[in-house]
């Protein structure tokens, strides 16, 4: 029985050995319950606060009994072990604790004194559900991995066949322009609209797939920002929308690729005047603690779904007749790259507001 751990009856109330072996199973990815020989609970990790939504510092020391019913104790079967000194391997349950329903695998082992006698007994309990969607989730990336790298790597013999019939239209084009066959020219200028378009889906498509190299500086995101708010001045008088801005008079630091950021600031603000009806504002305001430089640029646009949120991010998604899908999901990527976050909150008839979150510089950082 040597290969058995040994555990201490009192690990309840011996404090160094209770937070050591604690700090252990809060690291373990699944609910971990230890009970001595009467029932009662000697440790209860993060992972079964999570599990189980109830505080550890509630379960230490109860009896084990009071929270589980007969039936789910059976399931676990404790009682065997506790007896026996026998492991119990993983059999799929169906626990049912405080309200809620969930499928799991527990493992329960014997623990021993050093004596080497039974003196409790030791559940871990994996959440299928997580097991599972975790799984999902893995093979989903692998897929998309997979589907990226094959689409990459074709993109650009895709494109050359298409500047052949680009080049060959446009020929058609200045034909037809000398015969005066109008009704032909205007299909030429349509087919080659559509090859620019084609085009165009797919250097956005390389950009979103690609790693892309940039050249990074400590920049001023106050200044950046009002550099956008000139470049869209004129738009905005277009598209008879009101810029409003609500910009520090101090300089703020990060550490990136201006370009880039300002790429995805003019994007949201074509985003935001196309939610827009005439009349509408857009208010764009920095804000700032010791750590992090938050930008938002709030519009008084229709509002997005629940469901339109969820989704907003993703690659192709749009809900633009003429859209490709791929200008939110780009932003997407040039934040993180900055190891910085966009997140999006909307009410459907109020408006919406992009958040983008970068980590602060220090104003004397280098």
């Amino acid at each position: 029985m040597d290969n058995f751990p040994i555990y201490k009856e009192d690990a309840v109330t011996d404090p160094v050995y209770r937070q050591d072996t604690q700090f252990l199973c809060d690291a373990i990815p699944a609910a971990v319950i230890a009970v001595n020989l009467s029932y009662h609970i000697t440790i209860f990790n993060k992972g079964a606060e999570s599990v189980f939504g109830v505080d550890r510092n509630i379960m230490l020391g109860q009896d084990l009994r009071g929270f589980f019913d007969a039936q789910q104790l059976a399931q676990l079967a404790l009682a065997e072990t506790l007896a026996t000194g026998i492991v119990c391997l993983a059999r799929e349950q169906t626990f049912h604790v405080n309200g809620r329903s969930f499928h799991a695998l527990p493992d329960v082992t014997p623990l021993f004194d050093s004596d080497h006698n039974i003196s409790g007994a030791l559940a871990i309990i994996r959440d299928l559900g997580y097991i599972r969607e975790a799984d999902q989730r893995l093979h989903h990336l692998e897929i998309l991995a997979g589907i990226g790298e094959m689409a990459a790597g074709t993109i650009h013999e895709i494109r050359n066949p298409l500047t052949s019939v680009n080049g060959f239209v446009q020929l058609l084009q200045l034909r037809a322009a000398r015969q005066n066959d109008q009704t032909a020219v205007g299909y030429c200028k349509l087919i080659s609209d559509e090859v620019m378009h084609i085009n165009n889906i797919l250097s956005d498509f390389l950009t979103l797939a690609k790693p892309q190299g940039s050249k990074t500086a400590k920049t001023n995101i106050v200044q950046l920002v009002h550099d956008v708010l000139t470049l869209m001045y004129g738009e905005a008088l277009l598209f008879q929308m009101t810029l409003v801005h609500q910009l520090p008079s101090q300089p703020l630091y990060f550490w990136g690729n201006g370009e880039k950021i300002k790429e995805v600031l003019i994007n949201l603000c074509r985003n935001a005047f196309q939610a827009m009806v005439p009349g509408g504002t857009l208010t764009i305001s920095i804000s700032a603690d010791t750590d992090k430089i938050r930008v938002a640029l709030t519009d008084t646009g229709h509002g997005m779904t629940e469901a339109t949120i969820a989704n907003i991010f993703k690659p192709f998604f749009t809900t633009k007749e003429a859209g490709t899908g791929q200008g939110l999901a780009i932003c997407q990527r040039i934040i993180h790259d900055h190891n910085g976050e966009i997140t999006v909150t909307s009410e459907i008839g109020q408006g919406s507001t992009f958040t983008l979150v970068f980590p602060r510089l220090e104003d004397k950082a280098v």
